[in-house]
């Protein structure tokens, strides 16, 4: 009986032994982690903080972009309107100049095939159609 007792005594603080041993081992590393978790702070809220002023940035860029989009298109519309404006302003004096010089075009063979003695007919069937307008 003294034997089982000695025995379970040895065993017993073999395994208080290695549990002092596994809890040592496990403090340690819950020391190392919580260290690494110091530094990883340390980096990581500058870290964050930088990442929302560049997306603070990036946002107010991306809304002057939009804005000058906007104008853009304005401007756009507004070329647009202005070229339609001026091209019907223009249109219209362009064709009667053109029509104007045509038949003074045509008056003036009329008047010197008329005292060439060159057949009238003739400049009658070359001339050009006119421009309506």
């Amino acid at each position: 009986m003294d034997l089982v007792a000695l025995t379970c005594a040895v065993l017993a603080l073999a395994a208080t032994a290695a549990l002092t041993l596994a809890t040592q081992r496990a403090l340690v590393a819950a020391r190392d982690l919580e260290a690494a978790r110091r530094e990883f702070e340390a980096a990581a809220l500058p870290a964050v903080e930088e990442l929302r002023v560049a997306v603070a940035d990036a946002e107010a860029q991306v809304g002057r972009v939009d804005d000058l989009l906007v104008v853009a298109g304005a401007i756009g519309g507004r070329v647009d309107a202005a070229t339609e404006v001026t091209y019907r302003a223009l249109t219209s004096p362009v064709i009667k100049g053109v029509a104007l010089a045509s038949g003074t075009r045509s008056v003036a063979r009329r008047l010197r095939g008329g005292s060439d003695g060159s057949r009238p007919g003739a400049t009658e069937r070359r001339r050009a159609p006119r421009a309506a307008g």
